[in-house]
């Protein structure tokens, strides 16, 4: 291999060295096409998700409004089942389209399973529809809908989530978490919010359920700390161009939701009003309607990305194919004009020296070029002129035949790269050419001097560069290898943030809760306390009139007793008039059957007034006890009202802490998500760190192949010019 660099000509090996030195560049430009193609297919993979992601999305808003109509219809709504039966054949025509989808890219994105899990739940709901109970029903299409959130997270998290660009990384954050997300809670609340309007009537138990659906539903859609509009917001800042296509679905959705959950804390919760059900109804479907809209159009502003991008990276790749292939023309030219340039010189000055060795002195070289070796062949050409004018005789040319044969000989070792002997120079006429072949040897020396120190000092910074690389490799592949690590750890210390974050929003949702709890708490019990004191305000007032009512009794006994009083006077004056009758004989008859009665009369008095005594009596103890009874309750009444004060101020003092652990949960809550963007920020770094480290690690192992390429060609190039022998003062 060695022997056959050695023997190349110059043209081949000024070429050979061009290409070695080009080769670099062209690694570079190849790595950097590859790395173009990656970006094209990443995009066209994150196409694949949005394809299919398009049927999902359908399927999903079909079941959960077939979810919500089975609610009302299980709830006594008959007038819903109508549309409940339609919504069927439409949910069985999206789960087809589905599959048909799933079977195409299923495999690639891993969502085969699920998709048949899904198939199996709906068609169990599908028999047992109707045959349920609502709560039952409610919790089976539930869990179907997660299943579908879990499918749009699968197929979601291939390519969308991991997209390096904030605009497009919060456009699919929002295609595959946040929107899916809220149509879910929206739906439920939808359902739950019409079944207690058409009742009239809102339980507790209602109030609270409402009042956590519409945190879960405020949760994303608050217009000002929602993660929507904070997820949109960041995109709209990195991209405004984001603003003009997705800003009006945005507004549009965000404020019919915030006017729907209003209206049911109004209306339903706080009791504030009355809300028709229709309206409501209808109200709600715009709101979910709203809520698709906005996936649809970020669905499409999300694709527009994608085909400007690809654009772009594609029309790079042709510019830097271009810009090589340009630059490998322009470099292969250069090379064959100066190897040609140079082999035609001296091509030229061989073909004079054969003609010369043959005694035609009339030939001369064609000069071709105006450098060093253009130059030395115009004074060779004028060297012959001046030894043909002085050739005038036979014997001169056979003297000077003999000379140029002593020139040839002492010259012959120069052709087989001995450069240690001189050409004798004489008075004859070749003493000027041997002059001339003795400087051009000269030069050769120093030429081929410079070349062996240059290829040694080549050789020597090669085989330091080599080292050095080498080490620079080991060094990039450990500093990959832990920026890896490093990278996955971040992964995960930014899913605990998210996580974290979500807790904190869920917790500060509940505080929200805690604290209107209390505060109708403590209304309660101001209330509470209120009544008390009306009740010890009556049961004094009953106290004072039952003792009035005591007082009465002894009066009325008192008269009972004036009443028996006349009684027994009235027997004894009857019985005297009985005797007065008796002694006046049959004149006193008539008067005798009055004293009878009269006597009658007293005795039924008597029996009478010892009744109504009794009865008093009894009224009289029942009164006492009465009495007693009113002031036990009315002293009962003074410490449950003292116990409801006490009870009043605990409640204001658990308002006043739940106050200020609302706005605790508040500030970790923001301080969370601060946080999780950050921490998501670091990771997307480290991501690019990682990258860029791999890449040059692999271009300093390439580095590294070309320096060790370049040291053999030094190392051949010095073995060629082994064949030349200089003298030891050289």
């Amino acid at each position: 291999m060695l022997e056959k660099i050695r023997n190349l000509k110059v043209g081949y090996k000024l070429g050979l060295v061009a290409v070695l030195m080009g080769l670099p560049a062209v690694v570079f430009a190849f790595l950097l096409i590859q790395q173009k193609n990656q970006e094209i297919q990443a995009y066209s993979e994150a196409s694949t998700s949005l394809d299919y992601l398009t049927p999902v999305r359908k399927a999903f808003e079909q079941v959960i409004l077939h979810r919500g109509f089975a609610y009302l219809v299980l709830n006594g709504e008959a007038g819903y089942k109508a549309e409940l039966l339609s919504v069927e054949p439409q949910v069985e025509a999206e789960l087809a389209s589905l599959e048909q989808m799933d079977a195409k890219v299923g495999r690639l994105l891993g969502t085969t399973e699920t998709v048949r899990s899904i198939r199996t739940q709906w068609q169990d709901i599908k028999a047992k529809t109707l045959l349920s109970s609502a709560k039952e029903s409610l919790d089976a299409h539930s869990s179907l809908s997660s299943k579908f959130l879990d499918l749009i997270r699968i197929a979601g998290d291939y390519r969308l989530i991991m997209d390096s660009n904030l605009d497009t990384y919060y456009l699919g954050n929002n295609l595959i978490l946040q929107v899916p997300s809220l149509a879910d809670s929206l739906e439920l609340l939808r359902a739950h919010a019409s079944y207690i309007t058409s009742k009239g009537e809102t339980s507790e138990a209602d109030k609270n359920q409402l009042t956590t659906l519409v945190a879960n539903a405020r949760r994303f859609s608050d217009p000002n700390r929602g993660r929507i509009k904070i997820g949109l917001a960041t995109a709209f800042k990195t991209n405004p161009d984001l603003n003009q296509k997705v800003g009006p679905a945005l507004s549009t959705a965000l404020s019919r939701i915030d006017l729907l959950t209003q209206s049911v804390i109004d209306n339903l919760v706080n009791g504030k009003g009355k809300l028709d059900e229709k309206q409501f109804f209808t109200a709600a479907s715009d709101a979910v309607s709203s809520v698709f809209t906005l996936y649809d159009r970020i669905d499409r502003t999300y694709r527009d990305q994608l085909n400007v991008r690809v654009a772009a990276a594609t029309n790079s790749e042709y510019i830097n194919t271009a810009a090589v292939g340009l630059g490998l023309g322009v470099a292969v030219f250069l090379v064959w004009l100066v190897s040609r340039g140079v082999t035609r010189q001296v091509g030229a000055m061989t073909n004079l020296f054969s003609r010369i060795g043959i005694g035609d002195f009339t030939s001369r070289a064609e000069v071709l070029s105006e450098d060093e070796i253009g130059q030395a062949t115009g004074s060779l050409n004028a060297m012959l002129d001046s030894i043909l004018g002085l050739i005038q005789s036979r014997e001169e040319r056979d003297r000077i035949q003999e000379s140029i044969q002593k020139l040839l000989e002492e010259i012959s070792g120069l052709a087989e790269g001995d450069l240690s002997k001189q050409a004798e120079v004489t008075a004859e006429i070749t003493g000027a050419i041997a002059d001339a072949f003795n400087n051009m040897t000269d030069e050769l020396r120093n030429v081929i001097s410079k070349v062996q120190d240059t290829t040694l000092a080549v050789t020597f910074s090669a085989n330091e560069v080599q080292s050095t690389t080498e080490h620079l490799v080991l060094g990039s592949e450990s500093q990959a290898v832990q920026i890896v690590e490093a990278s996955a750890a971040i992964d995960e210390m930014a899913l605990s943030i998210k996580q974290v974050s979500a807790n904190a929003a869920s917790a500060a949702g509940v505080a929200d809760s805690a604290l209107k709890s209390a505060k109708l708490g403590a209304e309660a019990v101001l209330k509470t306390i209120d009544g008390m004191g009306g009740i010890r305000q009556q049961v004094q007032q009953t106290a004072k009139r039952i003792k009035r009512l005591g007082e009465s009794s002894q009066e009325i006994g008192e008269i009972v007793q004036l009443i028996n009083d006349i009684a027994e006077r009235t027997t004894i004056l009857a019985l005297n008039a009985s005797i007065q009758a008796a002694m006046a004989g049959d004149a006193g008859k008539g008067f005798a059957v009055v004293a009878a009665e009269v006597e009658r009369l007293a005795e039924h008095s008597t029996d009478a007034t010892k009744k109504i005594s009794g009865l008093i009596k009894s009224i009289q103890t029942d009164t006492n006890e009465a009495i007693a009874a009113m002031e036990e309750t009315t002293r009962e009444v003074v410490a449950e009202s003292s116990l409801a004060n006490e009870a009043g101020q605990k409640l204001s003092e658990i308002e006043k802490v739940s106050t200020q652990l609302a706005e605790i949960i508040q500030s970790i809550s923001m301080a969370s998500k601060q946080q999780s963007r950050g921490s998501e920020g670091v990771a997307k770094s480290m991501s690019e760190i990682s990258q860029v480290t791999q890449e040059t690690a692999a271009g300093a192992k390439q580095a590294a192949v070309s320096i060790r390429k370049l040291g053999e060609l030094a190392d051949n190039l010095r073995n060629s010019l082994k064949r030349f022998k200089l003298p030891k003062a050289a």
